[in-house]
């Protein structure tokens, strides 16, 4: 009777938010670790699956959980884990393989005999671990905490540990490699806390910079994200993701909370308060309205920040899914808190709300007091889905993003040409394939940005050339040149102040594209000048311009691709005064994403082309108006380039 009445409880707040929840609502993925034993646990379940789309398991990972003697493996719990969230459609995180620390390392792991483990032996005994877990798990566990807080808290690079001391960094780099070989289709991480602080950042900067140069497979870094109320490092917590967002280096937040009865002083002067502290529990009998609105305020702001480098964001989990389950009620002493979104009953509490609405907020909608000029069509509007509003393709593979050492790479570079349109040199990025060569002619995609983007946009959203390496080297997308140029043609071409004035810009970009853009890339590389190995694509203002230029230009373009367009694509009859023209495309490809206000926009363009029976690819997926709805149709479109 009690778990019936829980479960209803739950279904009750979750029912007022059917509709938006954190992983429809989110740019990014939305995890959650959870207890080993959810599989037991009933009540929790309606709460997790509607909000969550990746689970951790707290403990039943670890080395100690997993094999606390030589050889005696203990995979009951985990395997039963692996099962639950798997047919509860959950992605699984893999927690941990190697914890850098002492106390958290098995002892036998040290030892050979009576005398220390030789370095030898010891990287023997984590290559069995490796494998026999991964192994077991291969294909069912989509990412891996591989190394855990190996970074030393004072001046030293490592840790001082059984590992460091017995192998120096060198077992950081075997761990990697050893997870790579078990399972290469595996996300690698590193995973620490308070890396996102000045002087831990750097050694974790230093790190990743040697193991890059040693071509280890670290796909991305873990920041913990254990909080404490009004003393999140906001300021420290953006240079850290500018700094990765610069080094191309993917980001998970990987254990997410604010506590709100700080745990600071319980290390301080050499826990001097710990007495003291071990009998504070201020709020045994709820949390006060105030404390909990400067909470939500302190989670929305850190969600506008991670809104802000979606691109660089592999996911962000919460360590516990409620209340009641956090860690935080015995760590570092026995107390009532109140550290995540859900309330002990599972009940969203005001930070649930802030961060949702946050997650809500459109990147490109128009700033407050800018005009906009007049549009061919309405801006944001509310959405309405019709029936055929699906995705077309699959959620792509694990690793699908993630840059691979074990592959032929092609080559990004900035370029400079002189526009005759605008009159002033201007730059655009080329990628080209690996192993491009003069001897062979290549098919051409023109790639164009969004209102508030330049060239150098789909670089810092999408990296196609990552996506381009991994999908050439799987045989599933052609080598060809990407062209990504500037399409606000003017002199001062930099997105600054009101974006909304640069529109005329915008519409002579179409003359720099064909005078001076085509001609400089036809002339300094090998390319197939064809139609028929041409390909025009963009994403928002970008994609209004793919629609508008390329079907007023059909005899210069046979691949067309809109994502998400904007309000500047013309109306149906401009596009399209004679739609049979359009059957002469190989390909017209229409995105967008399910929570995008611009949604409206393509669903007119698809209804005129369905209408008309004019072929033509519609996509709709799980996204918002944000750089995971573009990178995803990148790599959706890509695969549909057969020039």
């Amino acid at each position: 009777m009690r778990i019936r009445l829980l479960l209803l409880l739950h279904l009750s707040a979750l029912a007022s938010s059917a509709e938006d929840t954190l992983k429809s609502a989110s740019p990014f993925p939305i995890g959650a670790g959870i207890q080993d034993r959810v599989f037991e646990n009933a009540r929790d379940w309606p709460l997790l699956t509607a909000q969550f789309s990746l689970v951790t398991p707290e403990n039943c990972m670890k080395p100690a959980a997993v094999q606390p003697e030589p050889g005696r493996w203990s995979f009951e719990t985990a395997d039963r884990f692996v099962e639950f969230a798997l047919a509860k459609n959950l992605k699984v995180v893999g927690h941990c393989l190697v914890w850098a620390k002492d106390d958290r390392t098995p002892p036998w792991f040290g030892l050979e005999g009576d005398k220390p483990v030789s370095k030898d032996v010891l990287l023997a005994r984590m290559k069995t671990h490796i494998d026999t877990v991964m192994s077991r798990y291969r294909g069912k566990i989509a990412m891996w905490d591989v190394v855990n807080e190996a970074l030393d808290d004072g001046d030293r690079p490592l840790r001082d540990s059984l590992w460091s001391r017995t192998c120096g960094d060198e077992f950081l780099v075997k761990a990697f490699e050893y997870a790579h070989a078990a399972d290469p289709s595996a996300l690698l991480i590193y995973n620490d806390y308070n890396n996102e602080l000045d002087g831990k950042r750097e050694r974790m900067i230093r790190l990743i910079e040697s193991l890059r140069a040693r071509k280890v497979p670290l796909h991305a870094i873990g920041l913990q994200g254990h909080y404490e109320l009004d003393t999140v490092p906001f300021a420290a917590l953006e240079k850290t993701l500018a700094a990765m967002r610069a080094m191309q280096m993917k980001v998970v937040v990987s254990e997410l909370d604010i506590d709100v009865i700080p745990r600071g002083r319980w290390w301080a002067d050499n826990g001097a308060e710990r007495e003291a502290l071990s009998r504070l529990n201020p709020y045994a009998d709820g949390c006060p309205p105030e404390v909990l609105q400067r909470q939500a305020e302190q989670y929305a702001r850190l969600f506008r920040l991670f809104r802000k480098y979606a691109d660089t964001l592999l996911r962000v989990s919460f360590w516990n899914l409620h209340d009641g389950e956090s860690w935080l009620n015995d760590f570092p002493w026995k107390r009532v808190n109140h550290p995540l979104l859900f309330d002990r009953q599972g009940r969203p509490k005001p930070a649930y709300q802030a961060v949702l609405r946050e997650l809500a907020m459109e990147p490109t909608a128009p700033p407050t007091g800018q005009s906009i000029p007049p549009q061919p069509r309405p801006s944001w509007s509310a959405i309405h889905l019709n029936p055929d509003d699906k995705p077309a393709f699959p959620e792509p593979p694990a690793g699908w993003d993630v840059r691979r050492e074990d592959i032929p790479h092609g080559r990004l570079e900035r370029i400079e040409y002189d526009s005759k349109t605008v009159g002033v040199r201007r730059k655009m990025n080329v990628y080209t394939p690996p192993g491009y060569s003069m001897e062979r002619k290549y098919p051409v995609l023109y790639l164009l940005h969004g209102i508030g983007g330049d060239e150098t946009e789909w670089a810092r959203y999408a990296q196609p050339e990552v996506l381009l390496d991994n999908l050439i080297a799987e045989g599933r997308a052609r080598p060809m040149i990407v062209v990504m140029p500037n399409g606000r043609a003017q002199k001062d071409d930099r997105a600054v102040g009101d974006l909304f004035r640069h529109i005329p810009a915008f519409l002579i970009f179409e003359r720099d594209l064909f005078d001076d853009i085509i001609p400089t890339i036809e002339s300094r590389y090998s390319v197939q000048a064809q139609r028929e190995h041409r390909a025009l694509a963009g994403l928002s203002m970008g994609g209004g311009q793919t629609l508008n230029i390329g079907l007023a230009h059909l005899d210069r373009f046979a691949w067309l691709g809109g994502f998400s367009t904007a309000p500047n694509t013309r109306t149906n009859e401009e596009l399209l005064p004679d739609p049979t023209v359009a059957r002469s495309l190989k390909l017209l490809w229409l995105s967008c994403g399910s929570r995008d206000g611009l949604l409206h926009i393509s669903q007119d363009v698809h209804a005129f082309l369905t209408a008309r029976q004019i072929p033509h690819v519609w996509h709709v997926s799980d996204h918002a108006h944000d750089a995971a709805e573009w990178k995803q149709a990148l790599y959706g479109f890509l695969q549909k380039l057969e020039f």
